[in-house]
């Protein structure tokens, strides 16, 4: 792992320093995370009632196929305001397809599983998520290659999803 880090380091920047988000220009790094939640919010209005209208599969199917772009169009965005709104367009596919995968998690089970698909399951893969993505940001330094490298899962998932 150290040997991939060093030449991942090597090969790329470690930061955000193309974009010279330090002093006046700061509040843009606090900006992509509050554009990425708003757009939660703003998806999680929006496909609940457009999974009624056209079903839940088609919505999942087509929030995750643009979650996975979205993602891609983060990890090779060209400047800071491209970067901001694929966070901002992550955010909103994020959220669609988080409360669409729940709903058909809880359709797909039966009442006496509902405790552990609504609960633990979307909380433990929560957790086990975030501990696999800080390994890889350990072994993956460059954001770039990071977010090429977390997003590849999504296109795993969508193969299946299929």
């Amino acid at each position: 792992l150290l040997i991939l880090q060093k030449y991942l380091c090597s090969k790329w920047f470690l930061s955000f320093p193309q974009w010279f988000l330090i002093k006046q220009q700061a509040y843009k790094v606090s900006l992509a995370g509050s554009l990425f939640f708003a757009g939660l919010l703003v998806g999680n209005v929006i496909f609940g009632p457009l999974s009624d209208k056209i079903g839940r599969r088609p919505v999942y199917l087509i929030g995750l196929f643009f979650e996975v772009v979205f993602g891609y169009v983060t990890a090779f965005a060209p400047s800071y305001e491209v970067f901001a709104l694929s966070r901002l367009l992550v955010g909103l596919m994020n959220g669609g397809i988080g409360l669409v995968c729940f709903v058909l998690t809880q359709e797909y089970v039966g009442k006496s599983y509902w405790a552990m698909t609504g609960r633990r399951t979307p909380n433990m893969t929560f957790a086990v998520g975030i501990a696999l993505f800080g390994a890889l940001g350990y072994v993956i330094r460059p954001w770039r290659s990071l977010a090429t490298a977390a997003n590849s899962s999504g296109v795993l998932i969508f193969l299946l999803s299929v």
